[in-house]
């Protein structure tokens, strides 16, 4: 296998791309402003026409990888991922924004705590009608709380395949966050907001919107994908778990009469307390359990559910755990110089496909 990135072995960015040459540069500028952690940021882009490659081409931060046309955004992200050698990789998407510190921070939260396999970065929209609530994420019909962006284990992301390219584009997040879990690894959130999602289409009608939905998905049902591999998890619903969920609901409803939207009630605000009603792998000791941390709304599945021979995916081994949190791993040479942007490798796969390794992704 021939490694991609080369100037760092800690934490590898991974951002796909296409046409959003503005919505780009925020965010690459926010990475690279917000990121102390040793780190290599490398963009995919899809074909691009609006000058986002000649962008990517002449900054220096950016390892390009110019696939040339629209994979799916699984296929898209694994063709590059399954060359990265690294001890953590994040993914994120090209119209977001990193808040300042925040991957640092996941970061040392992997570092320090060997049993998490990923930290979820919560995610605000800063349009559209989501722009409302504290942030964004949903809860899966198995009880899992989603993790639209994160910072995982690349070698755990490597152990449960990445993303499933059975689906094109939706559901590959709420996918990647069940495996991990199934792994026997947790999973936790941060407490605070972490990403800021400047959704471009979200102004647009619901007509539109669902338009885009159908074209991304290309026919696909990916709720029955997701509902087929994980449903070993469907015995967690149960009248215990339900019962559960109502109590929640109803004293969150009661702690928030009256209260202003960005209000928090023993430390959660509104989505926290959704989230921990709705949530089946998170104990409702968490809030307590996790006081003063940077992290909480911890999911785990129980071992005994995790034994089952239905469980799509094989358990690993924990890591130890780091001794200096947020130093580079063996061989990393922070400000190692890199290639010049824009030169080709070998033997790509794909047609314009660019990055700064020797050999074809």
């Amino acid at each position: 296998m021939n490694k991609i990135n080369q100037r760092s072995d800690h934490l590898v960015i991974l951002l796909a791309t296409y046409n959003r040459l503005e919505l780009l540069r925020t965010v690459v500028d926010a990475i690279e402003r917000g990121t102390r952690t040793p780190h290599e940021l490398i963009v995919i882009d899809g074909g691009s026409t609006d000058g986002t490659v000649a962008y990517l081409q002449n900054d220096a931060r950016i390892t390009p990888v110019l696939q040339g046309e629209l994979l799916g955004t699984a296929r898209c992200y694994n063709r590059v991922w399954r060359h990265v050698q690294s001890r953590y990789t994040c993914w994120l998407s090209d119209d977001t924004e990193i808040v300042p510190g925040s991957l640092d921070m996941a970061v040392g939260i992997l570092e320090t705590n060997p049993t998490f396999g990923m930290v979820g970065l919560k995610m605000k929209d800063t349009k559209g009608p989501g722009r409302f609530e504290a942030y964004r994420g949903g809860i899966s019909e198995y009880g899992i709380l989603n993790c639209n962006h994160g910072v995982l284990r690349t070698g755990l992301a490597e152990s449960v395949g990445f993303f499933n390219e059975n689906y094109r584009s939706y559901m590959i997040d709420p996918d990647l966050t069940a495996s991990i879990l199934c792994a026997g690894y947790r999973v936790v959130m941060t407490r605070d907001v972490a990403v800021l999602h400047h959704r471009e289409w979200a102004e647009r009608g619901r007509a539109d919107i669902d338009a885009k939905v159908a074209r991304e998905t290309g026919g696909i049902d990916n709720f029955e994908i997701y509902r087929r591999k994980f449903a070993f998890l469907a015995s967690t619903r149960t009248v215990g778990t339900r019962l559960r969920a109502r109590l929640v609901h109803y004293v969150a409803r009661v702690l928030f009469v009256g209260a202003s939207p960005d209000a928090r009630r023993l430390l959660l605000n509104r989505r926290d307390w959704v989230n921990l009603a709705g949530g089946r792998f998170i104990s409702l000791l968490d809030p307590l359990v996790h006081v003063g941390l940077p992290y909480h709304l911890a999911q785990a599945i129980p071992a005994e559910l995790l034994s089952s021979p239905d469980n799509p995916v094989r358990r690993t081994p924990h890591p130890a755990p780091s001794t200096a949190p947020g130093t580079s791993a063996p061989g990393t040479a922070p400000g190692t110089q890199h290639h010049a942007p824009g030169t080709s490798a070998p033997g790509s796969t794909a047609p314009g496909t660019q990055h700064h390794a020797p050999g074809a992704l």
